[in-house]
């Protein structure tokens, strides 16, 4: 006969286990990286005839261009490589500097339109002493756009010089065009990026030939655009999730038990990928996402047979319950550490993003649904049982 140990009624020290879960996660939470597509980076994918494998070619790739990984599928005698390498810091600083001197170029042209508007005003008003200090407000602030505008410039053009050096007359400016000196602005990152790109190839050809490629760059500012709207999408779903669970219960606890469980299962699978070094990215965002949805349903399974239910006793339907759930559970962590196992040896980065948060949280979520979310509800469902 299985030991129902809902039944010793230590509802306290059970709740203790997913909560100090929780907080050691919140350690490691922290030294969580991302990869390029949020921290910005740059892939290059090519298809060889060479025989190449994912930890040899990371291994030389790295040696020729710090930082660098890879990835490698093969498809009979053809092998792909997909080789991801982190943003030249030079290019991303002068990068800061270009979105700054667009700042300033769109200051400039405000303070512009204002110059304007303040001498025609004058001209048909000479002694309005209100357009008199709007137009030497004006000059002022064209004045310092145009000294703010040349001295990002310069600093772009300073960061950029390794690469156009050998063609550093090109890129002189007048520091009272505006329209110039964002022209060379612009001109300056591109032709940098090119020279970037160029050395990139030539640095990966020295270790696999290879004639076609892609070249995907992500700038740290459009990676920090989608962490953004990560956490954005991962807020908005729980707020859905809880107003969907408050519908169903009509009752603040039993919600709150039920929303404490998928957050505790997503802090915990977090807490894994800072600990193991499981990267975040878009793909692991999609294992987030997923785990909610199944930490929902196990959660769900549970307290609506204990709540809504009346066959034998609490603890009955909970013990029964916590059999039928972590078989569920079982089966999907099964499924998932195979993935896991087989995305390693074959150096999968996507599949190891996604398996190995589903992974973590999936066995979390065992902890936490069945001795965090469940004793809770036991405990509030007893509380109101006639003695």
């Amino acid at each position: 006969m299985n030991f129902n140990f809902y039944e010793a009624k230590r509802y306290k020290l059970f709740i203790l286990i997913p909560i100090a879960l929780l907080l050691i996660s919140l350690v490691f939470i922290p030294h969580i990286r991302y990869d390029s597509s949020l921290a910005g980076g740059i892939t290059v994918q090519f298809s060889t005839t060479n025989a190449i494998t994912t930890r040899g070619l990371t291994s030389s790739m790295a040696s020729v261009i710090p930082g660098a990984t890879a990835s490698v599928s093969r498809v009979g005698a053809v092998y792909t490589a997909s080789v991801t390498i982190p943003e030249n810091s030079s290019i991303v600083d002068a990068n800061d500097k270009l979105l700054a001197l667009y700042s300033d170029y769109n200051a400039y042209s405000s303070a512009e339109l204002n110059l304007v508007s303040a001498s025609t005003g004058l001209k048909s008003d000479p002694s309005n002493s209100t357009l008199k200090s709007e137009l030497a407000s004006a000059q002022a602030n064209v004045t310092a756009s145009l000294s703010k505008m040349s001295t990002d410039l310069g600093a772009e053009l300073a960061l950029l010089s390794p690469f156009i050096s050998a063609n550093s007359s090109a890129y002189s400016y007048n520091s009272s065009n505006a329209a110039g000196m964002l022209a060379v602005g612009k001109d300056a990152y591109s032709a940098s990026s090119s020279a970037y790109k160029s050395k990139v190839i030539s640095g990966m050809r020295l270790v696999v030939p290879f004639t076609s490629y892609s070249y995907e760059e992500v700038t740290p500012t459009l990676g920090a655009f989608f962490l953004n709207h990560m956490i954005q999408i991962i807020i908005a779903s729980f707020v859905i999730i809880a107003i969907a669970v408050f519908a169903v219960f009509r009752i603040p606890i039993p919600s709150l038990a039920v929303v404490f469980g998928a957050g505790n299962d997503i802090l915990i699978a977090l807490g894994a990928m800072g600990a193991f070094g499981i990267p975040m990215g878009l793909a692991s965002v999609g294992g987030l996402l997923m785990l909610i949805g199944y930490s929902i349903d196990t959660e769900m399974l549970s307290s609506i047979r204990i709540l809504k239910r009346s066959e034998d006793t609490v603890t009955h339907r909970a013990f029964s319950t916590m059999k039928t759930g972590t078989t569920m559970t079982a089966a999907a962590i099964i499924s998932f550490a195979t993935l896991f196992i087989i995305a390693y040896v074959f150096y999968i980065p996507t599949y190891i993003e996604i398996a190995g948060v589903a992974l973590f949280g999936l066995i979390g979520d065992i902890f936490t649904t069945w001795f965090g979310n469940t004793v809770m509800i036991v405990w509030y469902k007893s509380s109101r049982e006639p003695k």
